[in-house]
């Protein structure tokens, strides 16, 4: 053999006088097409090329032509002469023999329908000639590089794959199974779900039949008085029996009842806050039991009743009564006294018969004005107070109902506590019950400070005629041009000391902790009112999953730049989706999760500040309802989870997956929070979803990563949760093609990094708890 023409084969075989096939034979078509779950047999090599002709022949476009570019399976050297160097894991190269140089990787024209899918980002079916590499296939995996195995059943087995991946559980995984079909999870939150649904409606029956239960035994009791809860009362406020001396001109003495009287705008509802710390004081003196000093000071022992029945619509009587007497009576009484104690008012305010019966509101059905009044006084006295303060407890009460919630208070101050009510033009009998009066004339100026019995003379005296109620607001208006000396009237006075009210004042309310228990269990109870809305977010959470399954076409989504020297055979990347595909499922995720977090503060704002103002620990109360919402948060985003994981099939551990959508809901939850801490409760929803929809679009697809990092603005995305959650997604759902794909080119366009899921995890969970840091400092204080 003295020479070999280097240009064909065909001019070889014609020296040596071999016969070549006329038309070249495809081995990988003609004896063994592959198809799904089925072996794939491979053809012979069609003519064995000799090794002095040197790489390039075999290409199906002209085989006995070296039009295919030989692949430098060394690196310029730098690499040795292996078969593993010439065909690295993951690749099928099945007519691959170390020993013939005429047998090494090439890259062949492609065909034109190969041309087309390669430039859509899909494989061809099949390599352009026999000894071009070919990426092992979908639906099987490649031990070596010389066998193509199916997948067997329970794995699965995606593009590039040396070895079968063990499906999850509860998954269709049949033979040659290219990406898993999880219905594991669906089944799982579908039982839940009929669990919860069971459980309902058990308890919902059950607080029927209560309900219903305690109507009957009440039908022929008659109303009840004071006498159940003056035992627990009497042990509170004996020896501190002292009222309040003010130099509005007079005092206010323990066991009578005070009623604050004047035009509007004469400055009553000024002068109680006043009194109470609540506003600024520009002058006079307070004391309290000869002492000067605040009534701030002393908030634990105070009750103060807003004019507006500021309580949790969606508890029951009971259970708001209670939830006062827990917090606010001291941490020594036990759960059998607390109970005991909420019983008594109860019975005392005549409420025990609507005790099971939600408040209601406007549109759901509830208790009547007047028993909403007594349940707002109620929880006042929950708190076993020295003194109780009202603003109007009449005011939007019939003539029957204003009477019974004054003598209710009356019969109270009989038990030696102080009960001071500012009223608005009472009728004659309603005045007449109150003890003594502060008429207070326009201008914040004292027309009378005394007892209800010297009033009338009082301004007969100078000159008026003395009427009803109402004529004595007139006389208050004309007092200007009358002022006298302030009658005063006498009361009991007691020796206790403010050291000792200081200490009495330090051992009301429960501890921290258990206040962190007792608003975490009212929420949980309040959320399990809110059935309707529950399930709402629910189901907006599973649209929006389904949503995002069936926009991702399911299977395999992932193809990119092959890692060298196979870049010339790889497809157009579709790295790009994956990385769009991160921002999509974040914009869901701030649809479905920024509304319901504005929800979890929003609508209690009022009830926060009654409670903070009587004590309650406002850091308590925001990490208890906090603490209760995370299964609130869990359940949205198992069901946004569960449709999404069994059409998007991701190829991501279910854990990992779950994760990454769970920390979007959570960070996105305490976004709505702060959001809704000072934008209006109208307008908090809104601003919630265009915030969280700003936020999770920046997550480095566009503009992307490396875009901000190098024009200075890559903070903006940092302090997005969707930043880390998109890059920890990406990286994940590429990790399965780790050793055929090319990691730099893969993300080049991104910037994202690869390997920081856990860190990733931890800065999500951490913005979470920010959001919520934020909120909490902007709650009214």
């Amino acid at each position: 053999m003295s020479s070999i023409s280097p240009l064909s084969l065909e001019s070889f075989a014609a020296q040596y006088n071999i016969t070549l096939p006329k038309k070249f034979p495809n081995p990988f078509n003609s004896e063994g097409r592959r198809a799904r779950g089925k072996p794939w047999t491979l053809g012979k090599l069609p003519v064995a090329v000799p090794k002095e002709l040197g790489a390039g022949f075999g290409c199906f476009q002209a085989p006995y032509v070296p039009v295919g570019f030989t692949l430098d399976i060394t690196d310029n050297g730098t690499l040795p002469l292996t078969i593993e160097n010439a065909c690295k894991p993951g690749f099928f190269c099945p007519f691959l023999d170390i020993n013939n140089p005429a047998t090494y990787p090439v890259q062949c024209p492609p065909s034109g329908n190969c041309f087309y899918f390669r430039s859509i980002g899909f494989p061809c079916w099949e390599p352009q000639g026999v000894f071009e590499p070919m990426i092992c296939p979908s639906g099987f995996y490649c031990p070596d590089y010389k066998t193509v195995t199916v997948c067997p059943p329970g794995h699965y087995c995606l593009t590039g794959q040396t070895a079968p991946t063990k499906c999850e559980f509860l998954s269709l995984c049949s033979a040659g199974t290219i990406i898993q079909q999880h219905y594991g999870f669906t089944i799982i939150v579908a039982i839940i779900d009929i669990i919860l649904v069971v459980i309902y409606r058990v308890l919902r029956q059950r607080e029927k039949q209560r309900i219903m239960k305690v109507e009957e035994d009440q039908e022929n009791k008659k109303a009840l008085t004071t006498e159940d809860i003056q035992r627990n009362i009497s042990a509170l406020t004996a020896g501190f029996h002292k009222g309040l001396d003010g130099r509005v001109s007079g005092s206010i003495n323990a066991g009578k009842m005070t009623a604050i009287m004047g035009p509007s705008g004469a400055g009553k509802t000024t002068f109680m806050n006043v009194l109470m710390g609540k506003a600024a004081r520009s002058a006079g003196t307070l004391k309290i039991n000869g002492t000067v000093a605040e009534l701030a000071s002393f908030k634990k022992l105070i009750g103060y009743v807003p004019q507006d029945d500021t309580m949790i619509e969606e508890l029951s009587v009971r259970e708001n009564i209670r939830y006062s007497a827990r917090v606010r009576l001291p941490n020594s009484w036990t759960n059998t006294e607390v109970e005991a104690h909420a019983e008594a008012i109860l019975q005392a305010l005549n409420l025990s018969h609507v005790a099971d019966k939600r408040i209601g509101n406007v549109l759901e059905r509830g208790i009547s004005g007047g028993q909403r009044k007594r349940v707002n006084i109620g929880m006042e006295l929950a708190a076993a107070p020295l003194s109780v303060f009202l603003d109007e407890p009449t005011s939007g009460l019939d003539s029957t109902a204003a009477m019974d919630a004054v003598n209710i208070l009356h019969s109270i101050s009989r038990l030696g506590l102080t009960i001071v009510a500012v009223v608005h033009q009472p009728r004659v009998e309603i005045f007449e019950t109150f003890d003594d009066v502060l008429m207070i004339a326009p201008g914040g100026r004292t027309a009378y400070f005394g007892p209800v019995s010297g009033a009338k003379p009082y301004f007969e005296s100078l000159g008026f005629y003395f009427g009803q109620p109402p004529i004595v607001t007139e006389i208050t208006k004309k007092w200007k041009t009358y002022a006298k000396t302030l009658t005063t009237a006498d009361g009991k006075v007691s020796n206790a000391s403010i050291d000792s009210m200081n200490t009495l004042a330090k051992h009301r309310g429960a501890s921290f902790i258990r206040q962190v228990g007792l608003s975490h269990n009212r929420y949980l109870a309040q959320q399990s009112r809110l059935v309707g809305g529950f399930v709402l977010e629910c189901l907006n959470g599973l649209a929006a999953g389904a949503i995002m399954g069936v926009a991702s076409f399911g299977g395999e989504n992932l193809s990119a730049h092959l890692i060298a020297p196979y870049l010339g055979l790889s497809t157009a990347s579709r790295a790009w989706f994956i990385a769009m595909y991160g921002m999509l499922v974040g914009i869901a995720i701030s649809l479905a999760a920024a509304p319901a977090g504005v929800n979890v503060f929003s609508g209690e704002k009022a009830v926060y500040l009654r409670e903070a103002e009587a004590g309650h620990s406002s850091t308590a109360y925001f990490i208890g309802k906090n603490i209760s919402s995370i299964p609130r948060i869990l359940f949205s985003s198992a069901h946004f989870f569960a449709l999404y994981y069994l059409l998007a099939q991701p190829p991501i551990a279910i854990g990992i997956q779950f994760a990454l959508l769970f920390l979007n809901f959570f960070g996105i939850y305490g976004m709505g929070m702060f959001i809704s801490m000072f934008i209006s409760q109208q307008n908090a929803p809104l601003i919630a979803v265009t915030i969280g929809l700003i936020s999770e679009v920046l997550c480095g697809f566009g503009p992307s990563l490396a875009n901000a990092t190098a024009d200075g603005y890559v903070f903006i995305l940092n302090i997005g949760l969707n930043r880390w959650a998109a890059e920890a997604q990406f990286w994940e759902w590429a990790k399965p093609y780790d050793s055929v794909f090319d990691e730099y080119l893969l993300s080049y366009s991104f910037g994202y990094q690869k390997g920081n899921t856990v860190k990733n995890m931890i800065i999500m969970f951490a913005l979470g708890l920010a959001y919520r840091l934020i909120a909490k400092y902007y709650v009214p204080a």
